[in-house]
């Protein structure tokens, strides 16, 4: 056997294990490949084109698989410490940080397993499965899907459609929501290329353009050209579920939401069954004032995926503002049960009962705190009056782009914010105060987009 230990880790090939002391890290695929890869060479960098050759034999791959793949790998090396263990050399390569000492040894060497090729049904079958994947819009999901749409195009590299997905995964990595697993800079430029891609192959490809859009609107702040690739994507693909989702989220961050209800009830249309159209559409109808319609809605994504956490965030959300506060913490302890977190969950429920609700909810803010999910701290630090934490956690969610600021100008937990200059500062960081009425209602070809000047606090 070949066995190596660096660091605090030991790596057995043979048995393709991976472990920091007595636990084993959960490792595999194209990610071991690259550590066994990086081990092998002692520290000694290894090229990039070496990594191309060895893992995706006889096939042309982007240098984003790779950039992909190594940031899954430190992401499971990562152990708390300033040690990064793996070095990257830009554009060239990477070499393992720390000494690498040989263990055991055999003469054999292992084999990697080559790229598999599919027959169309297989690809198909792959297909359907990183859909049904990324439809989930989960961390690990995201991820998984990535891997089975990489895979397609190791087969099939003009598949315009798994190029969009890919585009799409890209964009997810980059979502604080999923606490981002991949960091932006490197997402973005490449689920804008992934767009690009489909694009050339497919010009009619909607969910290209979704993705182009949301990147304009989420990290460009150019509301008026994501508007204009929304308008493709709904207009060329008017069966994309993807760009109706996308579509019915740009149109309720800026005000209109009678089409935004209207663009995520045909995503819904198109497919009854995903939860996270619904979470979409409940989000949607509260910021249209609907509240009722809203809970019911994401009570119905709840039964359609009981293992959901966010549509029990949402309905806990919208319970917070219209008052129903035991419903809303009810909401809260599912949610912490299905993230794992059913110690703290019992303890949020006797701190209620013991010491009240606002004191619980102290506690329970320090946690998304420590989660870094800032969009959602400043949600609750308006349930309990905080305004100042509020617009600091705002602050920090425009200062990182985090995706879920788009919505702060209609979302209705910061309506009591909307006479506050910091406030009003923040929109503006995000690009939708500075542009004027007249701006707004050009964009979509005019009409389309119409601003309550008084709520919305513009002059």
């Amino acid at each position: 056997m070949t066995v190596y230990g660096f660091g605090p880790f030991t790596l057995d090939v043979p048995e393709r294990r991976l472990t920091r002391g007595k636990v084993r890290l959960s490792v595999a695929g194209k990610p071991f490949e690259i550590l066994r890869l990086l081990v092998e060479a002692g520290g000694r960098l290894v090229p990039r084109e070496t990594f191309s050759a060895e893992l995706w034999p006889r096939v042309t791959v982007e240098d984003r698989n790779l950039t992909v793949h190594v940031s899954t790998l430190r992401k499971a090396l990562s152990d708390g410490s300033d040690s990064p263990y793996i070095e990257t050399v830009a554009r060239v390569g990477y070499r393992i940080s720390v000494p690498v000492e040989l263990l055991a040894s055999t003469t054999a060497s292992t084999a990697i397993a080559r790229t598999a090729r599919f027959l169309a049904s297989d690809i198909e079958q792959v297909k359907r499965e990183a859909r049904s994947l990324l439809s989930e819009v989960e961390r690990l999901a995201v991820m998984k899907a990535f891997g089975l749409f990489e895979r397609v195009l190791a087969s099939q590299p003009d598949d315009a459609n798994s190029h969009a997905g890919l585009a799409s995964a890209y964009l997810l990595m980059a979502s604080a929501m999923l606490r981002r697993p991949l960091p932006v800079e490197e997402a973005i430029p490449l689920a804008r290329d992934s767009a690009r891609r489909a694009l050339a192959l497919d010009e009619n490809c909607g969910e290209a353009w979704a993705v182009l859009g949301s990147l304009k609107m989420i990290y460009e702040r150019d509301w008026k050209g994501a508007s204009a690739d929304f308008e493709r994507a709904t207009s060329r693909d008017p069966r994309s579920i993807e760009a109706a989702i996308a579509y019915g989220q740009f149109l309720s961050a800026t005000g209109c939401h009678r089409e935004a209800i209207h663009s995520l009830n045909r995503a819904r249309e198109l497919d009854p069954l995903r939860h996270a159209t619904l979470e979409q559409l409940g989000l949607a109808q509260w910021m249209a004032g609907d509240s009722e319609r809203a809970l019911a809605t994401l009570a119905d994504a709840t039964a359609i995926n009981p293992t959901a956490r966010r549509p029990h965030f949402r309905r806990m959300v919208v319970l917070d503002q219209v008052g129903r506060y035991d419903e809303a913490l009810a909401e809260r302890i599912t949610w912490l049960h299905l993230l794992g977190e059913g110690a703290f969950a019992g303890q949020l429920t006797r701190l209620v009962r013991t010491k009240g609700y606002l004191t619980a909810m102290g506690d329970w803010i320090a946690l998304l705190e420590r989660l870094n999910q800032w969009y959602e701290v400043a949600i609750q630090r308006m349930v309990v009056d905080d305004r100042p934490g509020a617009l600091e956690a705002l602050n920090r969610c425009a200062a990182d782009k985090a995706d879920g600021i788009i919505t702060a100008a209609r979302f209705p937990s910061f309506r009591p914010l909307l006479g506050d200059a910091r406030f009003q500062r923040i929109l503006r960081d995000i690009g939708l105060v500075t542009m004027g009425l007249p701006q707004l209602r050009e964009l979509n070809g005019g009409g389309v987009v119409h601003y309550e000047r008084q709520a919305h606090g513009v002059s």
